[in-house]
């Protein structure tokens, strides 16, 4: 007489555990882009009813994929309430980044000396994924993209506990990612990175890859940063994606970008805008909107040329900007950018991207140099400059006397 296996027999549920992980794999991708795509922000409530509901399976894969979730680290739970979107604060996302400089940096050098054709080819791959995504606009692809990309890095350095920890920050990465939300040019200016870095790896510049690299991280850091609250609370605007052709950036913004010089009654609304510049880069600048009018009449008697930006008939910034003599050469002259301001409403829909190139396009000659100043409590300002095309060439430091060094 055959053995007859008991429902509870371990044969059993050791078939049935096998035919379930692909059932929890799904479900633990399915959640996974839920809350790469925007739909669950960091700090929102999971609610596992409604993914079971939306996913047609039962809780106990739910339960198994936000486990595997929180071990990841984009989930995080707490005892009677439930599992949230992990959020990141201030210090988690400097910590991270030193980390990352430091892996990548080394990662970066070996594959200098190592990179096999094989290697630079994957990360070649990764680099068209990321292209592709910017122009759709599509950020979930983008952020798996950029991870893909520099993960292909860290393996053509064939260092395997660079690359493992590498892996291990991937949830970490992509939280981090959520936090950037690009618009369309700086996503484009990301890919056009991995490209420059990519063409240095190529060209087994060591020094130049490493600084690519750095100086990539460094722009992510910083504009990261720049959406943590005070307290490094998460604050993340509304992600809007798109499968289709991205269209032009002028067209989503409802027009065209136009540059004409002041005219003297646009004195009182530049003064305005200058008092909300100086309010939104956090200048110690404290002068009334009526002195700024009349530090403005100053600008036109000094010399400077002050050009409104408009969005066909709204004024949306302007720029102040005139021609000086360059200290390094003295048969040359350089173009200092004082001041450059969008309006708020205008900003991260690619205004100011196309502001400043219409700018250039109109004012400027090919090989002049434009140079400005970011105070260094704008990071925000700093990752803008720094995605158009600028590059770090020095810090503007100062003390104020006291009595003390007086004394000393």
């Amino acid at each position: 007489m055959s053995k007859v296996v008991s429902a509870s027999s371990p044969f059993q549920s050791q078939e049935v555990a096998q035919k379930r992980q692909p059932l929890v794999e799904t479900v633990t991708r399915e959640v996974s882009a839920i809350i790469l795509e925007g739909e669950l922000k960091p700090g929102d409530k999971l609610n596992e009813v409604e993914i079971a509901r939306r996913l047609g399976v039962s809780r106990g894969p739910v339960r198994e994929a936000v486990r595997q979730l929180q071990e990841a680290g984009l989930l995080e739970s707490e005892p009677f309430k439930g599992s949230y979107v992990r959020s990141l604060n201030q210090r988690e996302v400097a910590e991270l980044y030193a980390l990352r400089s430091l892996l990548e940096s080394a990662a970066v050098a070996d594959a200098i000396r190592l990179a096999t054709p094989t290697d630079l080819s994957a990360i070649e791959e990764a680099l068209h994924e990321t292209e592709t995504a910017a122009l759709s606009n599509a950020k979930s692809r983008m952020i798996e993209a950029d991870v893909a990309f520099h993960t292909a890095i860290c393996r053509a350095g064939h260092n395997e506990r660079i690359t493992s920890t590498f892996i291990k920050l991937a949830s970490e990465l992509r939280l981090v990612h959520l936090l950037m939300n690009p618009d369309p040019a700086q996503m484009r200016a990301v890919a056009k990175s991995h490209a420059t870095l990519l063409k240095d790896i190529r060209a087994r510049g060591a020094e130049r890859a490493v600084s690519a690299i750095q100086r990539l991280l460094n722009i992510e850091r910083d504009e990261v940063l720049q959406y943590l609250g005070p307290h490094g609370d998460s604050v993340v605007a509304p992600v809007i994606e798109t499968t289709e052709e991205m269209p032009e950036i002028s067209s989503s913004l409802g027009g065209r970008i136009t540059v004409r010089p002041h005219r003297m009654e646009d004195l009182p609304l530049l003064a305005r805008m200058n008092r909300e510049l100086a309010d939104d880069e956090g200048h110690r600048n404290k002068m009334t909107v009526p002195q700024l009018e009349e530090r403005f009449r100053q600008f036109i008697d000094d010399g400077w040329q002050i050009d409104l930006f408009y969005l066909d008939e709204e004024i949306i910034g302007y720029a102040t900007h005139r021609y000086e003599s360059d200290p390094s050469n003295p048969k040359a002259r350089q173009i200092y950018l004082r001041q450059f301001y969008i309006v708020r409403h205008r900003r991260r829909g690619g205004a100011g991207h196309l502001a400043f190139d219409e700018l250039v396009k109109i004012r400027f000659q090919p090989g002049e140099r434009i140079y400005l100043e970011v105070i260094e409590n704008n990071p925000g300002g700093k990752v803008f400059w720094l995605r158009t095309g600028f590059t770090v060439y020095g810090s503007i430091m100062e003390h104020t006397i006291d009595l003390s060094d007086k004394l000393g």
